[in-house]
């Protein structure tokens, strides 16, 4: 059941950690100040998002669903999700908009659930190890 609810929790976090990725690319991307050097920003990003970039995120969602599956690394797995999940919704916050209306509030309620999840699992997780002899 627990580890229902961490690929519950994951599967809530990865459309929040996706834009946040999209924005920080879109961000380094229009710092170039010209439309020439934003397509150069965006060709650099994708050429090294192609051999490495994708392989090392494969990787690390790889370790982190099997970390969620396993009794002992539960625990580190669910924290990592919920600081994956607050710090992407701190990003999207911050390069969004400035002004936060209502219609933005439909995005943070599942990155919210999936924050909540991780942290009260790995909360739940790390007092149930240290209380067993």
């Amino acid at each position: 059941m627990r580890s229902l609810l961490f690929l519950l929790s994951l599967a809530l976090a990865l459309p929040s950690i996706a834009l946040a990725a999209v924005f920080l690319i879109l961000g380094h991307g229009i710092s170039a100040g010209s439309l020439l050097g934003f397509f150069a920003a965006l060709l650099e990003i994708a050429v090294w998002l192609l051999p490495w970039g994708l392989l090392a995120g494969a990787v690390a969602l790889i370790t982190l669903i099997l970390g969620g599956f396993s009794a002992r690394w539960r625990w580190l797995a669910s924290a990592c999700v919920g600081v994956l999940v607050i710090g992407s919704s701190v990003v999207v916050l911050m390069l969004a908009s400035e002004r936060f209306s209502l219609e933005q509030l439909a995005f943070f309620v599942p990155a919210a659930m999936s924050a909540a999840l991780g942290i009260g699992l790995a909360i739940s997780e790390w007092s149930q190890r240290n209380s067993s002899p």
